[in-house]
């Protein structure tokens, strides 16, 4: 802009008059001024606006007509810097300015007052064009963290799968073998390469699990009952959470998967039967080698309509539960729903959390 205000300027004079001594220094002044104004910000802008207006005030702005155009891209850019009230207060300085050193009237005051309004119509459009354009980005970055997580849970999911199915059933398989070949030294022949198919089979799956767990967050029974925590809030539904305040570092990784799995399973639960406004109580507690777990709820008269109801379920949760030699209940007794729990919790020796 500063370019452009010093060349139709010194074209404008040439056809006009041509631009004295002063009136040079002036517009390589104002210019100058203008242009630094990006790098000083604030401080730039007001310098320009400032020194715009001294000339006007000394009279000097009959002979420049071009940099008036600076003050409109200043006001322009205020206004898309959401600074509207200070763009409308420059612009108004301007017209009374421009009143002040003419004769013209109403007039000139009219014709600027139409200008005005262009400045402010063309910035708040471009303001509009140029929010917008930060939405877009905003909601692509957003967007982009989404699918980021939903990668990161679904290779979670993978590799925790892989890890607690193939990888544990090959390990049964193989223990089962080397005892079958223990008490059948016969077979030993026939059941070595078999064994070491499996030992092969293993150690090819555990770089992948590897891989897919990576960047896996640490699975937390903490995080899971925070998470349940909120989901009943939206039915404004307290859940009361009575437990060991490091229930994580007590538990073993399986253990706090499916103790995970329990407390959003019965917190869906109670979602859909709770009485609403009412406290969710979670009970619990680790010992001797299980993790208890007892969810209970006062129960509405009617079922919400609004609740999930497309969760895991709480007959599969039994299922998966017995699978791993624990147990679970559920039953209504005295107006409360109550889903209780026991879960195997081994852990190795040492403590280590597999």
């Amino acid at each position: 802009m500063a370019a452009s205000i010093a060349v139709l300027e010194v074209v404008f004079h040439a056809i006009s008059s041509p631009l004295n001594g002063s009136d040079t220094l002036l517009l390589a002044m104002l210019c100058t001024l203008l242009a630094a104004a990006p790098w000083l910000g604030n401080i730039g802008d007001f310098l320009y606006a400032g020194a715009f207006a001294a000339v006007g005030i000394l009279h000097y702005g009959f002979s420049l007509t071009f940099p008036v155009l600076g003050v409109f891209l200043i006001a322009a850019v205020w206004i898309v810097r959401h600074q509207a009230i200070r763009a409308v207060l420059l612009l108004a300085g301007y017209v009374l300015l421009m009143f002040w050193q003419t004769d013209a009237g109403l007039y000139r005051l009219a014709s600027d007052t139409l200008l005005m309004v262009v400045v402010l119509t063309v910035g708040f459009a471009f303001r509009k064009f140029m929010d917008e354009a930060e939405q877009s980005r905003q909601d692509l970055e957003k967007t982009k963290e989404e699918s980021a997580k939903a990668a990161e849970a679904i290779r979670a999911k993978l590799a925790m799968g892989l890890h607690d199915t193939i990888a544990r059933d090959l390990a049964r398989i193989s223990i089962s073998l080397e005892s079958l070949a223990a008490a059948h030294p016969d077979l030993t022949d026939e059941i070595t390469p078999i064994v070491g198919l499996v030992h092969n089979s293993s150690r090819r799956l555990r770089p992948v699990i590897m891989e897919l767990s990576a960047d896996a967050p640490t699975p937390s029974l903490n995080n899971a009952i925070a998470e349940s925590k909120l989901m009943l809030q939206s039915r404004q539904l307290d859940l009361v959470a009575h437990m060991p305040e490091d229930i994580d570092q007590l538990l073993s990784r399986q253990a706090i998967l499916t103790g995970s799995l329990f407390a959003r399973e019965a917190a869906t639960n109670a979602l859909k039967y709770a009485q609403q406004e009412t406290s969710v109580d979670l009970f619990v507690e680790v010992g001797d080698g299980e993790l208890s777990l007892m969810m209970t709820n006062a129960i509405a008269e009617k079922p919400s309509k609004n609740a999930l109801t497309g969760g895991f379920g709480l007959g599969n949760l039994k299922s998966r539960i017995e699978s791993e030699g624990g147990r679970l209940s559920f039953v209504s007794n005295s107006g409360h729903w109550i889903v209780n729990a026991v879960i195997p919790n081994q852990r190795e020796t040492g403590g280590s959390n597999e």
